[in-house]
């Protein structure tokens, strides 16, 4: 069935698909014009990451794209805050850094290609909702994840950080959705210059309203 987004782009839709997909359902029609939903998960990509080790070897930690010209004035943060913030258990892989970029510390693994996933430069198809292993295991491993906006004043990084038992840090408290639906789901993150503290109950909590508003694995969302 058709999906038509509002603020979201292909792997997004392909993942909202694959969620119905996975349960043995018929998606239904989505037309955000009319009504605003929130964006769902496969329960295969939730299981994929609950087998993962669940260790937090890294405090904080950031991969993606940082320099496109379309997304630099949300993410520009992202150096500031590494340079006065990220330790040696810290991890950050730029996936688009130009040749001139000086490595900002030991946690600096930039130049990494093996780990590196742009879903941009992905055939316009399925394969844009690839499940790519060292991404989320990043996530998983870390207390805390740097979830800068994108091209548009959201990212799917945030629910994906949720999803894998680390708090976001968001450069806006706007930034935990891209529509009111999202944002009313209640999720909490920390802002860039608040005190850090990784609190079990706080994740857990995230966790929680991820698989009741976010996947399909307990039934349709609220």
């Amino acid at each position: 069935m058709p999906v038509v987004f509002l603020a979201a782009g292909p792997r997004s839709v392909h993942l909202y698909h694959q969620a119905y997909d996975e349960e043995g359902l018929e998606c239904p029609p989505v037309d955000e014009r009319v009504e605003e939903v929130p964006l769902l998960y496969p329960r295969s990509f939730v299981e994929a990451v609950d087998a993962m080790p669940g260790e937090k070897v890294h405090d904080y930690c950031f991969m993606g794209s940082l320099y496109r010209s379309e997304t630099f004035e949300h993410r520009d943060w992202i150096l500031d805050f590494a340079t006065r913030r990220f330790t040696d258990r810290s991890y950050l892989l730029l996936s688009e850094a130009p040749a001139a970029h000086v490595p900002l510390g030991p946690f600096d693994h930039t130049g990494d290609m093996d780990a590196v996933f742009v879903p941009k430069e992905a055939p316009w198809g399925p394969e844009r909702a690839f499940f790519n292993p060292p991404f989320y295991a990043a996530l998983r491993s870390s207390q805390f994840a740097l979830c800068p906006a994108g091209d548009a004043p959201w990212s799917m990084r945030f629910f994906e950080a949720i999803m894998c038992r680390s708090i976001p840090i968001v450069s806006d408290p706007s930034h935990v959705g891209r529509n009111q639906r999202e944002r009313s789901i209640g999720y909490r993150a920390y802002l860039p210059d608040e005190e850090h503290v990784f609190d079990e109950a706080l994740v857990e909590e995230n966790r929680r309203l991820f698989i009741e508003h976010q996947t399909l694995i307990g039934g349709p969302p609220p």
